[in-house]
């Protein structure tokens, strides 16, 4: 059965990382798919404290919910994460999770789990910007992150000019049809 783990990168759960999710789930919902969507402020995760425990073991000493995520996005045959733009980056929260992946990365020679299968990966950019560059520097996080739990970005989703979630509603029904799309492409090969 196909796994899908989708990952709102923003605490703004009515805003349009959120939507944009619920947008392509709705796309794949015919489907027999199993579905984790996470919510990156219900996550319960502290900062990374930096103390490299995880390059000895491969598990870090902190007990939260981070593991669970991990693992979750390892077993997936697709991974979701949609990120607004902060100042040029991707919010604290999501970095906090991205920091702390670091006992399940490539870089880690002691890790403990890894995906066994291939995984595809989908990065969703929106910003109240105009400039694209600024799209591409998330777009860019997401698939570093990606990269270094080996898996493969398929597609790079980039909104702009969206400060409110009527904004996107009201100037972005392409993009917004786009994603849902995308996601009936991925319920229709389950």
């Amino acid at each position: 059965m196909m796994k899908i783990t989708c990952i709102v990168g923003s605490p703004n759960l009515k805003g349009s990382c959120a939507y944009l999710v619920d947008t392509l789930i709705n796309g794949i919902s015919n489907s027999a798919a199993i579905i984790k969507k996470y919510c990156i402020n219900e996550i319960a995760m502290n900062y990374c404290y930096g103390c490299k425990k995880c390059y000895e073991n491969g598990e870090c000493v902190q007990n939260d919910d981070v593991k669970n995520v991990v693992l979750d996005i390892l077993s997936s045959d697709y991974v979701v994460i949609a990120a607004p733009s902060w100042w040029a980056d991707v919010p604290a929260q999501l970095k906090t999770l991205f920091d702390r992946t670091t006992p399940y990365g490539d870089t880690n020679p002691n890790r403990n789990y890894k995906a066994d299968k291939p995984i595809k990966g989908i990065a969703i950019a929106v910003r109240a910007g105009v400039r694209e560059q600024e799209n591409q520097l998330i777009l860019n996080a997401i698939a570093h992150y990606f990269g270094h739990l080996g898996i493969a970005t398929v597609e790079r989703i980039s909104v702009r000019q969206t400060d409110k979630l009527n904004d996107l509603l009201e100037n972005h029904r392409a993009e917004i049809q786009q994603v849902f799309e995308l996601g009936k492409v991925i319920g229709k090969s389950v």
